[in-house]
C-alpha cells in the first residue's frame, strides 16, 4: 500500500463556460438525484499520480456536474443534488490523505461560492460540522459557502453538500432530537398524568414527522443515487432516504464521470418501473 506526504492539494484551475450540453429530451427526470464519488485515488493511481492530484481532479469533476445540472438539467426536473463528499468512515484513512481532503474542500467552498451564486444553486450542508476534527477554517468556509447562497433571487439548484455524513450517525441524532424534544413538551405540562403523556407522545411518532428531525428535513427523497467506480453497495449514505430510490452503479471514476456518464445513467433511470410497493 503506497501513501502520499503530500499536506498541500495541487493547484487545481476550472475553466467557466456558459456553454449548455444537449439533455436527453422527453424522459421523465429524477427530481433528486445523489451521487457517492468514489475513485479518485483510484484514478490518481492508474496514472501513477499521488492521491491528491485525484482528490482533485474529483474536485473539479463535482464543481464541473453542479454547473452543468444547474444549467441543463434543473428545468427539465432535477432541483436536488446530493454529493458524498466526506463520511464519517473517511477518519479511517492515512492523517495526510485526510489532511489534503479537507484543504482541498476549503478551497473549493470558496472558490466555487461565486460560480454558485452565478447559477443559482443554493448550498445546504449535511453532517456534524461541530466535530473538533474539522479545520475551524473549513468550518467557517462551508457556513459562509451555505448562508451566502441561503437567499437566491433565482434558485435553479439545491446542492446538499455530505460532509463527515453517515446515514446510521443522522437516524441516532434523529432519535435524540425528538426525544429531547418531547421531554421538553412534557415537562412544560405538569398537570398531565405522566403515564398518559408518554403514550400520547408515542402515538403521535410517525415517519413525517420523525423525517423533520434528519438532516435532510424538508428535502424530497432521492430519486436516483449513483455510484461511481464500481463498488455496489450505499456505504451509509442516507440510509433513512433511500428507501425507495433507485440505484446505479458505474465502472467509471469520479474524475471521470462526465456529461456523456450521466445521460447514460438517466437513460437508464427512464426504463425503471418505480411500483413503490404496489
Amino acid at each position: 500500500t503506497t501513501t502520499t506526504t503530500t499536506t498541500t492539494p495541487p493547484q487545481t484551475t476550472t475553466t467557466t463556460t456558459t456553454t449548455k450540453i444537449n439533455p436527453p429530451q422527453n424522459i421523465h427526470m429524477p427530481r433528486h438525484i445523489a451521487f457517492i464519488c468514489d475513485g479518485n485515488r483510484r484514478w490518481a493511481h492508474n496514472k501513477n499520480l499521488p492521491s491528491s492530484a485525484g482528490h482533485a481532479k474529483g474536485a473539479d469533476r463535482t464543481i464541473s456536474l453542479l454547473q452543468t445540472l444547474a444549467q441543463s438539467y434543473s428545468s427539465l426536473g432535477i432541483k436536488v443534488c446530493t454529493l458524498y463528499a466526506f463520511s464519517t468512515e473517511n477518519w479511517s484513512r492515512p492523517a495526510c490523505e485526510i489532511s489534503t481532503l479537507l484543504q482541498l474542500m476549503e478551497r473549493s467552498a470558496k472558490r466555487f461560492r461565486n460560480r454558485a451564486c452565478e447559477f443559482g444553486i443554493r448550498v445546504k450542508i449535511l453532517g456534524d460540522l461541530e466535530d473538533e476534527r474539522i479545520p475551524s477554517s473549513l468550518r467557517t468556509a462551508l457556513l459562509k459557502l451555505e448562508e451566502d447562497t441561503s437567499n437566491l433571487t433565482k434558485e435553479k439548484l439545491i446542492v446538499c453538500l455530505a460532509i463527515n455524513y453517515g446515514g446510521r450517525k443522522d437516524i441516532l441524532q434523529a432519535a435524540l432530537s425528538y426525544a429531547q424534544e418531547e421531554s421538553k413538551s412534557s415537562n412544560s405540562n405538569q398537570k398531565q398524568n405522566t403515564t398518559q403523556t408518554q403514550k400520547q407522545n408515542t402515538t403521535q411518532l410517525n415517519e413525517e414527522e420523525f423525517e423533520k428531525h434528519l438532516s435532510t428535513a424538508g428535502l424530497p427523497d432521492p430519486d436516483l443515487i449513483i455510484r461511481t467506480a464500481g463498488e455496489c453497495r450505499l456505504s451509509n449514505f442516507l440510509l433513512w432516504n433511500a428507501a425507495y430510490a433507485e440505484l446505479y452503479f458505474t465502472e467509471v471514476l469520479w474524475p471521470d464521470f462526465d456529461e456523456d456518464v450521466l445521460k447514460e445513467a438517466l437513460l437508464w433511470y427512464e426504463g425503471r418501473i418505480r411500483r413503490f410497493g404496489t
